[in-house]
Formats: C-alpha cells, sequence, structure tokens
C-alpha cells in the first residue's frame, strides 16, 4: 500500500512539472485556451500530489519526500522536451542569415 501512496506521489508530481513548463511556454505563445486547460490540469494534480505527501509526511513517514523530488525533476526534464518552440522551424525563422 504504501509503494502505490509513492507511486502516486512520484507520478502526480511528474505531470505537476510537466504542466507547469508547459503553463510558461503556452504563455509565451500566447495560447489562451491551451493555458486555461492547463491551469485545470495543473490544481488537479497538485491537490493530488498535496494530500498524498501531507498524509505521509504527518505519519512520519520521510521516504515520500524522495518521490515528491524524483517525480519533480523528471517532470521539468519532460516538460522541457514536449512541445518545444525551438524546433527546425523556429530556428530557420530567426537564424541570421537571410536565405
Amino acid at each position: 500500500m504504501i509503494m502505490l501512496r509513492y507511486l502516486l506521489v512520484f507520478l502526480s508530481q511528474t505531470l505537476y512539472n510537466i504542466f507547469k513548463v508547459l503553463e510558461i511556454k503556452y504563455t509565451y505563445q500566447n495560447r489562451i485556451g491551451a493555458l486555461l486547460l492547463n491551469s485545470v490540469w495543473i490544481n488537479l494534480v497538485a491537490l493530488l500530489s498535496t494530500y498524498y505527501s501531507v498524509e505521509d509526511l504527518l505519519r512520519g513517514n520521510f521516504g515520500v519526500v524522495f518521490f515528491y523530488i524524483a517525480g519533480s525533476v523528471i517532470g521539468k526534464y519532460v516538460g522541457m522536451k514536449l512541445d518545444h518552440t525551438r524546433s527546425d522551424i523556429w530556428k530557420r525563422l530567426f537564424r541570421k542569415d537571410p536565405s
């Protein structure tokens, strides 16, 4: 049962950080619809992550901290790889030599 909690914390933190990275990208790209939908997902996974993390911490189970941090780091990495704004088309648009 405890491993299921760890997995939920890990997955929710991963998703939370992916959505936070995408939130910055969508704001930069002025994609209002995607940004609003993304905000809903951010709040849902934040609630899930907070609920299980705080509950375990209050019980004295500090092992959850490792899964919380690991999910955060992996989520940021994956979020940076998704929906990359500097893809090939952006490189062509912003290159210095016009051709």
